[in-house]
């Protein structure tokens, strides 16, 4: 029958501590790496507008920026306006490359969501990351107020981070100048019924008098000169026939 001495088992104590932290030096970390990345996705957004005086009918542009973000994977971005000042523009809004970006629009609002896609990273940075970029128009003059009345961050753990009400700008609409009518600096051309009732009430011009003419109204003389003349020879030839028939009676 053997025996066990007893100095044998501290050293069995010490032999069982010194493995156990060395597992705890090993695999501690794997084991808290899905604790630390289940962090929820972080983001400060601001909205500003471009430019913040404008006409009505010009363009502008709404532009939102994340600053301090973290494992941003996909968010929904909800802007707000006065549909009577404004309205979304005929172009599409537009997202960090790298991932698919799409558009709900309504009465008086704008829907902005974009997804990271496959195994991609969330964004990140310090400053200065933009989220999206939408287009919009001016309708009338006044104060427009653009909000980013409500975003929903999605990391890529899947956790969700809500909030309302998060930042706004304002856009001044002046109205548009009324265009004043010129004087025209060219004659306008006769039309066809002016021509056709001048050519109408023409005048005809007066026949030229010669000397000793007798005065006409546009008709030719010639005539009655030719028949006048005739008249004078045949009264002439009368004449003489009379005279030399009472010579001969008194001979």
């Amino acid at each position: 029958m053997s025996a066990h001495s007893p100095a044998s088992r501290p050293r069995v104590s010490r032999r069982l501590g010194a493995a156990l932290v060395a597992a705890l030096t090993l695999f501690g970390p794997v084991l808290a790496a899905p604790a630390a990345h289940a962090a929820p996705p972080a983001a400060t957004l601001s909205l500003s507008v471009s430019p913040m005086s404008v006409t009505a009918g010009d363009a502008l542009v709404a532009t939102i920026t994340g600053s301090g973000v973290s494992d941003l994977y996909s968010y929904d971005l909800e802007i707000t306006f006065d549909p009577t000042l404004l309205a979304p523009a005929a172009d599409a809004p537009t997202g960090p490359a790298g991932g698919f970006t799409s558009t709900v629009t309504g009465p008086g609002s704008l829907t902005v969501s974009h997804t990271r896609l496959g195994t991609s990273p969330g964004l990140s940075g310090a400053s200065g990351v933009i989220l999206a970029s939408v287009p919009l128009r001016s309708l009338a003059a006044g104060s427009a107020v653009v909000e980013l009345s409500s975003v929903r961050l999605v990391s890529s753990t899947g956790d969700v981070v809500t909030a309302a009400a998060v930042a706004s700008g304002t856009v001044v609409i002046a109205a548009a100048p009324v265009p004043v009518p010129q004087p025209s600096t060219s004659s306008p051309a006769p039309s066809p019924e002016a021509s056709a009732s001048a050519s109408a009430s023409a005048t005809p011009a007066p026949a030229v008098k010669g000397p000793g003419d007798l005065a006409t109204t546009g008709v030719d003389a010639t005539p009655w000169w030719i028949a006048g003349a005739l008249g004078v020879a045949l009264i002439a030839g009368g004449a003489l026939f009379v005279l030399r028939r009472r010579q001969a009676v008194q001979e």
